[in-house]
């Protein structure tokens, strides 16, 4: 999934690190021949990579972000009805929050197109769903969810 760049950094091996807007790093090292992205070797050239669109891997594996995240109530909770989809288009939330999605009763999939993710979810279960990101749910029973939302510190 494609993520803003908001800034650079160093790991602890002096090697270059991209903070992205959905509170991941992301390596972005230049070492040729296999690796070549000479840009961020020098400010001007990462500078000019500011607020572009990289390549979220963690993002795309439904990862929490390492940064520290903070509950903001209040839960949404969704009732699912029996071999139904539900869409939820609208994040809910504002850019850059996290969701969990937590099945308290029944069985569902959570479907999220863009990740090409289709994943059952069991009672007592919490998934994380990335920031910005729409997704499905399909209830094979009668089933009962809670929508919470997160922010980065």
């Amino acid at each position: 999934m494609q993520r803003i760049i908001l800034g650079f950094g160093r790991d602890d091996e002096g090697d270059w690190v991209a903070r992205l807007a959905c509170g991941h790093n992301r390596h972005v090292r230049h070492r040729p021949p296999f690796i070549n992205r000479p840009w961020v070797v020098h400010a001007a050239g990462r500078a000019s990579w500011l607020g572009r669109s990289f390549d979220c891997l963690r993002c795309d594996r439904l990862e929490w972000p390492s940064r520290i995240l903070q509950h903001r109530p209040p839960d949404r909770c969704i009732g699912l009805g029996f071999a139904r989809t539900d869409r939820f288009d609208d994040p809910g939330a504002a850019s850059g929050n996290w969701r969990t999605l937590e099945l308290s009763q029944g069985h569902a999939t959570l479907c999220i197109d863009a990740l090409h993710v289709e994943r059952p979810i069991t009672p007592g279960e919490a998934v994380a769903i990335p920031p910005n990101v729409a997704f499905r749910l399909y209830a094979a029973s009668t089933a009962q969810a809670c929508l919470r939302t997160y922010r980065l510190i």
